[in-house]
């Protein structure tokens, strides 16, 4: 567990550096890197995702999905990896949350992820989280109720403004493997042209056996 604050360090630095290089909008996040929030996605707004998870000594996986703001208050997705063995059928994953504002700049997100077939998924993943924002920085807390795998997490994000540019730094940890183990991460969100978005995060377990992925993510935002 020891390694995991150093490369949350590095990372950091790193993500200060790639940042500065680059220009930035404001995007529809939903969750951080890897934890839920109580945000959902505007009503009638579409997210498009894209995304690959890549570690050394192990094929990237490559998965898309969106996000959809049914109504005011309820989020609806559904994720499938898009280079699963040609043996499989692939996996398909569907999530819900629902967001109830509770008092001012702060609010409580139920939800559930992981909904689809549990020979394959896994069990499904309910959760509960309470997001406030403080001004400058928006706190993230809660827990996870999936069998064999309950938890609690926590993270925080922030929009600076450096050189005259604007960027959302974003870091979490939860706890994993029926809480033996931590998962942490750090990463960020950039707007690249118009309604396109690039997040970017790494992710640290303590478990020994585990290996450090990285996450390179692409959204493309609409309304209608």
């Amino acid at each position: 567990m020891a390694t995991a604050p150093r490369h949350l360090l590095g990372v950091a630095v790193l993500l200060t550096c790639v940042t500065l290089a680059g220009s930035v909008a404001q995007a529809t996040p939903t969750g951080l890197n890897n934890i839920p929030t109580a945000d959902v996605a505007p009503q009638r707004t579409l997210v498009l995702q894209t995304f690959v998870n890549a570690a050394q000594d192990v094929r990237p996986d490559f998965w898309a999905g969106f996000k959809y703001g049914l109504f005011g208050s309820v989020e609806v997705g559904l994720d499938g990896q898009v280079n699963a063995d040609p043996s499989d059928e692939g996996v398909l994953a569907a999530q819900v949350k629902l967001r109830l504002p509770l008092w001012k700049d702060g609010a409580l997100g139920l939800g559930a992820a992981n909904l689809g077939d549990e020979s394959r998924n896994g069990e499904p993943a309910y959760y509960a989280v309470l997001s406030q924002n403080l001004q400058y920085l928006n706190i993230h807390l809660g827990g996870t109720f999936q069998e064999h795998n309950e938890g609690v997490f926590a993270g925080l994000d922030t929009t600076f403004d450096l050189a005259g540019r604007g960027f959302t730094v974003r870091v979490d940890v939860r706890q994993t493997n029926e809480r033996e183990d931590l998962l942490s991460s750090a990463g960020f969100i950039v707007g690249l042209v118009g309604d396109l978005y690039l997040e970017t995060w790494g992710s640290f377990p303590s478990d020994s056996d585990a290996e450090n992925v990285v996450t390179v993510k692409l959204d493309y935002a609409f309304s209608f």
